[in-house]
């Protein structure tokens, strides 16, 4: 008597052969997965393969205009942003790809549930691991394709027919619709008959559902890809008051334009007469060379643009300050314009006691309260740090900026109204370019020992408040 020779569809399947065979031969392929279930080789294809087209395409150039659109809405230095790049690849890539992978093989399990499908949550992660590795193949191919197409757009989308600023929603849907994803939904189609063991017509029924699903919840998500991808300053106005160039959008009328240059020229003024460099002349590295700003009409669509939830946020790296017109903007303007104009005159090494005090005292205003009540009231709560803390640079940027900035401010607004404004601006050009030696600086300027200034400034913040049980940092 003899034994029929096993089926080679039910012999063990090697994981790099499963690899290539799922594209040419996925029937017999899926059918062999389901006795011996793998998933660790396509996966892992599928995130390097993304990575490395991501990386590939920021070495070649082509994430540059959109690393300095982000480094001018929000502040960041460029070169961080583009130095932080691979990292945050190479992370979302592993985490994004994965999660994803898990939570699609999750959501068509359930489906094949609901149409009275079998099979274990392995084989269906499986099959999605597999039949994601046209989309591996696609990323390969579009990166080298990058020196003959010049872009890292596949083309082969039907996003191109679809307005991503008027439509983003619909744009989103259409991202979806390429020659990948649609390869990943026939594939899976041919895996749900075996691995959840359903009649053909209810295996590709039950993929149906599940990529109509995925193709919603994708295009959901590319909507806010669509909106990232606008410069959301297309369309603006550029305005050269001679102090300073406004941009705004449409919604911003030329009153509130002219409002502004005037609010603008006020704060130039300050922070000249405290650091003797004029905003509207130029900041110290060039002739001619002023300050830009960008207008936003409310602090919720500032908020939007930068990410930023300042009422005014300088970046340094371009000369610029964002400003939301909002009652008491006039305090935010002037600190920002200072420590830009001290930023480019002496780069960004800075005594923070001197800078950050001179930019509040400029202001004028911290919290909806001048600078020396600012001041009085952190002594009164007993939270004024100590002055051997403040002038310390490591201890000062530890502090809470709700504590630090008010302190720092009144200590300034101290010297200017008991030694007047000279001695703030020695102070500041003494102290231009370095971080520390500030205590020496101090003693000199004002001709007493450190403990001799506290005592002075405390009496001055004592004088400023009838709160008679105030007492100085560190009693009991």
């Amino acid at each position: 008597m003899t034994t029929d020779a096993p089926s080679t569809e039910t012999r063990p399947l090697n994981p790099l052969a499963a690899l290539t065979l799922v594209l040419v031969f996925p029937g017999r392929t899926f059918r062999r997965l389901v006795d011996r279930p793998h998933w660790i080789l396509p996966l892992v294809f599928v995130i390097c393969a993304v990575v490395l087209s991501g990386l590939l395409a920021l070495a070649a150039g082509f994430m540059d205009e959109s690393i300095e659109l982000e480094a001018l809405r929000t502040g960041h230095d460029p070169a961080e942003i583009r130095e932080g790049t691979p990292a945050a690849m190479v992370v979302s890539g592993v985490v994004g790809i994965t999660g994803a992978t898990l939570l699609q093989a999750l959501v068509l399990m359930a489906v094949a549930r609901l149409f009275h499908g079998r099979g274990s949550f392995r084989s269906a992660f499986s099959a999605v691991c597999h039949a994601s590795v046209p989309i591996g193949v696609s990323a390969i191919i579009l990166t080298a394709l990058i020196p003959f197409t010049q872009t890292t757009m596949s083309g082969l989308s039907l996003a191109f027919a679809v307005d991503r600023v008027s439509s983003p929603f619909l744009w989103g849907l259409a991202s979806q619709l390429d020659i990948a994803a649609i390869w990943f939904f026939v594939l899976l189609c041919i895996a749900a008959e075996p691995v959840f063991e359903l009649p053909r017509r209810r295996a590709r029924l039950a993929v149906l559902i599940f990529g109509v699903v995925s193709v919603l919840v994708l295009g959901w998500m590319g909507k806010g890809e669509a909106t990232r991808a606008v410069d959301p300053y297309a369309g603006w106005s550029t305005k050269d008051t001679g102090s300073v160039v406004l941009h705004a959008d449409a919604s911003v009328s030329n009153q509130v334009l002219a409002v502004i240059a005037l609010v603008w020229e006020k704060a130039a003024e300050r922070v000249e007469a405290l650091t003797g460099v004029n905003p509207g002349r130029g900041t110290g590295t060039g002739d001619g060379e002023r300050i830009d700003c960008y207008l936003y009409p409310s602090l919720e669509e500032k908020r939007r643009v930068t990410d930023n939830p300042a009422i005014a946020h300088r970046v340094e790296w371009a000369g610029v300050i964002h400003l939301a017109w909002v009652e008491g903007a006039q305090a935010p303007l002037t600190r920002e314009m200072l420590k830009l104009v001290d930023a480019k005159a002496h780069g960004r090494v800075y005594t923070p006691l001197i800078r950050d005090g001179l930019a509040v005292y400029a202001g004028g205003r911290w919290g909806g309260m001048p600078v020396r009540e600012a001041g009085a009231d952190l002594l009164q709560r007993r939270v004024l740090p100590s002055l051997s803390m403040l002038v310390d640079a490591v201890a000062f940027v530890q502090l809470d900026e709700r504590i630090s900035q008010p302190a720092a401010g009144s200590f300034m607004a101290f010297i200017a109204e008991e030694n007047g404004v000279d001695a703030v601006r020695d102070l500041y050009d003494d102290s231009a370019g370095r971080s520390e030696g500030t205590k020496a600086l101090l003693e000199a300027t004002l001709d007493d020992t450190l403990g001799g200034i506290e005592t002075r400034w405390i009496a001055y913040l004592r004088s400023s408040t009838d709160a008679p049980g105030a007492r100085s940092p560190g009693a009991e």
